[in-house]
């Protein structure tokens, strides 16, 4: 093996079929993944991620008050993302916000339930992000979760009845505008920048919301199988988190959670978008 076709692992994530990434996020992590802040600062940003929000949550449970600001969470968020944090990575960041909300409403609307709301959070641009951004993306999962699962009890069924050829309409996403021109003092990669997220996130929240926050990425497992059972297609099980709600926690790694969990959903988005194409040949109508 040559040394400039060194190393591979870049070109098995773009090459990989088995992890099916859409052309553009593909693009996107392996220039994101290739920047110089993922082996020389994220090491010890992680270690300093840990440490502090091991240390905030310890205090605001000492504290006989929690303190929060969710407008400073959402102004500093703009501002780190607009200076600090790499075009790529940035672009990653507001396609997750949107790829998550495309998924609930497939959800919302082929489930075969009713009344389902579907919400509107798609961030094209990071002053999308503002008015509590982060925070409710999470709440519409659980909202989601939470509106099938009463539905599904009363009516006495256990999953989403499949469907033909679903309505795959809410998937196209917009152009997505990650203000590139912006003068950076530092061109984080996205996994780094999550770790100093990570840290105002904790500060800025009560503990209940960090906590809600951190434990709805195991929200993942009913979301996939929600889209098994309407799809019919199992491929969606295997990227369930494996994890439960039963089992609540605050310490863990948070960051790559948050960042596996956006790349479960990418995968997610690309195979409906390719069951999308493929129900529309075999109905023999346009794309």
């Amino acid at each position: 093996m040559r040394p400039r076709e060194l190393p591979l692992h870049f070109r098995a994530l773009r090459a990989d079929p088995a992890t099916p990434l859409s052309e553009r996020a593909a693009e996107l992590l392996h220039r994101d993944l290739q920047r110089w802040t993922r082996r020389y600062v994220r090491p010890a940003a992680r270690v300093m991620s840990s440490i502090s929000v091991w240390a905030i949550v310890a205090l605001k449970r000492l504290l006989p008050f929690q303190f929060s600001s969710h407008s400073m969470l959402d102004r500093l968020s703009v501002w780190f993302l607009r200076r600090c944090v790499s075009p790529e990575g940035g672009e990653l960041l507001l396609r997750h916000f949107i790829v998550e909300t495309s998924l609930i409403r497939f959800v919302a609307r082929n489930s075969g339930l009713e009344d389902i709301p579907e919400p509107h959070l798609m961030p094209a641009t990071f002053e999308g992000l503002m008015g509590h951004a982060v925070i409710q993306h999470d709440i519409n999962m659980y909202r989601l979760i939470i509106d099938t699962g009463e539905r599904l009890r009363a009516l006495g069924k256990f999953g989403c009845e499949q469907q033909a050829c679903p309505d795959f309409s809410m998937l196209e996403l917009p152009n997505i505008v990650p203000d590139d021109e912006c003068f950076r003092l530092i061109n984080l990669d996205l996994g780094t920048a999550l770790y100093f997220m990570n840290m105002l996130f904790a500060l800025l929240t009560s503990e209940d919301v960090y906590e809600q926050a951190v434990n709805s990425f195991q929200l993942d497992e009913p979301l996939m199988t929600h889209l098994a059972d309407i799809t019919g297609d199992s491929t969606f099980r295997a990227w369930g988190t494996h994890q439960s709600l039963s089992w609540l926690e605050i310490n863990r790694d948070v960051p790559r959670a948050l960042y596996m969990h956006a790349v479960v959903h990418e995968y997610a988005h690309t195979h409906l978008c390719r069951l999308a194409e493929e129900c529309h040949r075999s109905a023999g109508s346009p794309v």
